[in-house]
């Protein structure tokens, strides 16, 4: 899990491993930036109050359990969780070190042989928490930069403020 950080006025460049930890993670931080997730939310929350009415008003039924049960399940949506972490598991190239190289034509990573390269109009927007940046570039498509990969949080807000001036905008 080696991880270490080169910056100079022309490119900053990355290097680390991922985790499982930080995938969840990104996962989720992605999923909350989503209109799919407001959704599930209104959902949950009607399907929730809806078994709690049929409680008070008919008492413990069938149709109620089934209600309760579908509002936890939107409200927690573990499906893209669960996708993430299957895929994690099974896929030792997600495993393999990272080299990414962030430079005036857009984000460059290495991994293995592979290469991936995205000019920044490719980008649509990009998602940060304590831990990590999410950069999106599409629907359910998005890279992962974790903030232990840089050297100081001095490093962190450059790189934050290059994405700001790089993608359109940020949720």
């Amino acid at each position: 899990m080696t991880t270490g950080t080169q910056a100079s006025t022309q490119s900053v460049t990355l290097r680390y491993t991922h985790t499982l930890d930080e995938q969840l993670h990104a996962c989720r931080l992605y999923q909350r930036s989503t209109r799919k997730h407001l959704f599930y939310k209104f959902v949950a929350i009607v399907a929730i109050f809806s078994a709690v009415w049929i409680v008070f008003t008919v008492g413990v039924q069938p149709a109620a359990l089934l209600l309760l049960a579908l509002g936890l399940f939107t409200w927690f949506d573990p499906v893209p969780l669960l996708l993430v972490w299957s895929t994690f598991r099974s896929s030792p190239a997600l495993r393999q070190p990272i080299e990414t190289v962030v430079d005036r034509k857009g984000v460059h990573f290495r991994f293995g042989a592979e290469r991936v390269s995205r000019s920044w109009e490719r980008y649509q927007s990009f998602a940060e928490s304590d831990r990590v940046f999410v950069l999106i570039h599409g629907r359910w498509a998005y890279s992962v930069v974790p903030k232990r990969a840089f050297a100081d949080r001095k490093a962190i807000d450059e790189f934050r403020e290059l994405l700001r001036a790089n993608i359109r905008r940020s949720p």
